[in-house]
């Protein structure tokens, strides 16, 4: 069962993005909450977000990396924009170890 919490843990966490590319663009993993709402997918390491890829049968279009802070923060804003709402870490195919509001993330990383 997946923890609803939307606080920021005291730590920083640095995560892993899982991208493709859309021409000049790139597109992020995302996760369906079960609500309905679309979550931008983060991981704690390369490990987990490499076997995110492998559960959800995606084809080798799809790479993992962990971006610098100032770009983690500019992806993580552009996604706020793009509506959005919410984050989660370590999701597999059905469920995320926490969730985040990723409005708030961005405000408390721009500090």
């Amino acid at each position: 069962m997946m923890r609803n919490e939307t606080e920021i843990p005291s730590e920083e966490i640095i995560p892993y993005l899982v991208y493709r590319s859309l021409g000049e663009e790139m597109g992020c993993a995302l996760w369906t909450l079960d609500e309905g709402h679309t979550a931008l997918a983060l991981f704690l390491s390369e490990e987990t977000a490499k076997a995110y890829i492998e559960a959800i049968g995606s084809d080798s279009e799809w790479k993992s990396f962990c971006p610098g802070r100032t770009d983690l923060i500019e992806i993580l804003r552009q996604s706020a924009s793009l509506g959005i709402d919410m984050a989660v870490l370590d999701p597999d195919a059905n469920q995320a170890k926490r969730i985040f509001d990723l409005r708030e993330v961005v405000k408390t990383m721009g500090e």
